[in-house]
């Protein structure tokens, strides 16, 4: 059900240009039929676009509270970066060493993320842009546990600099309120090369 509820592009766009097809058959045959066909398959893909905006799912969740935490950060807030974290949430090691950032972020945050430290942290640096790609998530929805996979590329001060293919990133979010997700594991490190 992806199709429909994530992302409707193929079937919303496939159904559209049949409907343009029909109506292309209608000028050329001035068949009425074809003007009933063509404004069912329109239609149609009105629908499907509607119940996509409409049906907002777990995944969609975990991925706006990662766009919402990344605005955070970039803007320096540590107030408002720390309402996307639970209170239990750490930073992970990652065996990732090569990387200078991975190297920077794991000597600085490894530990507890609590606000304070948060706070004090991200008033330090200061960001031209931080810009998400490549995100994947994942929402489990037995256990209420889910996981974000993405690159970011970031710039900044004092010497914060991705590389242009971005730093990994995997988060593990939890839900701490029905459709309300909090990230409770930061990993900097590698991304996976599944989608890559």
């Amino acid at each position: 059900m992806s199709f429909l509820s994530d992302d409707p592009t193929y079937l919303a766009g496939g159904l559209a240009l049949l409907g343009l097809i029909f109506l292309i058959m209608l000028w050329a045959t001035q068949q009425g039929k074809f003007l009933l066909y063509g404004g069912a398959a329109l239609g149609l893909a009105l629908v499907v676009v509607l119940i996509e905006r409409v049906w907002i799912t777990d995944n969609e969740r975990i991925e706006d509270t990662v766009y919402a935490l990344a605005k955070a950060v970039e803007a320096s807030d540590g107030e408002r970066a720390a309402e996307f974290l639970t209170p239990d949430c750490r930073v992970e090691a990652s065996t990732d060493t090569q990387n200078p950032m991975v190297r920077f972020v794991s000597n600085r945050f490894v530990g507890p993320v609590s606000r304070e430290r948060l706070t004090e942290e991200l008033s330090h640096l200061k960001f031209d842009y931080v810009k998400i790609i490549a995100l994947r998530a994942n929402a489990g929805k037995v256990s209420g546990r889910g996981t974000a996979e993405f690159a970011a590329i970031a710039m900044g001060s004092p010497g914060i600099m991705t590389p242009p293919a971005g730093m990994g990133w995997s988060f593990g979010l939890r839900e701490v309120q029905p459709g309300v997700w909090k990230v409770s594991r930061i990993t900097p490190g590698r991304l996976s090369n599944r989608g890559q």
